[in-house]
């Protein structure tokens, strides 16, 4: 189980890695940039992206809505209103759980970026 939940995150990753590269890389191109340099531009706006998920994900607040169904309401309305639940302990945990991953890849794609930028250097 936790060879194939690794394998899950790896196919992940890689479409993640290849789907940014190759998008910024064809923008780059079409653009008339630096390849290295379009596709380091890419790996940072789609990590600071994912660095903004992981905020907005992490600071929900504790009652999540939830439809509830009325029969007599008008025809070109909303069909239904909201109630207000407070959440179970097990969805604030997996909501800490997906806000930290996010946080992880946002910070991995961004020190990635900072590796593969052409303007930067390690010394």
């Amino acid at each position: 189980m936790l060879r194939a939940g690794f394998r899950r995150i790896f196919v992940f990753l890689a479409v993640v890695l290849g789907g940014t590269a190759a998008i910024a890389a064809a923008l780059g191109a079409l653009a008339g940039a630096n390849i290295a340099s379009a596709i380091a531009t890419g790996y940072y706006l789609i990590g600071s992206g994912v660095l903004v998920g992981s905020f907005v994900i992490g600071v929900r607040g504790p009652l999540r809505s939830e439809a509830v169904e009325q029969a007599e309401a008008a025809p070109m309305r909303y069909r239904g209103s909201r109630r207000l639940r407070k959440t179970t302990p097990e969805e604030r945990h997996e909501g800490r759980r997906i806000s930290l991953g996010l946080f992880a890849l946002g910070v991995a794609l961004i020190l990635f970026a900072a590796v593969v930028d052409p303007s930067r250097s390690a010394i």
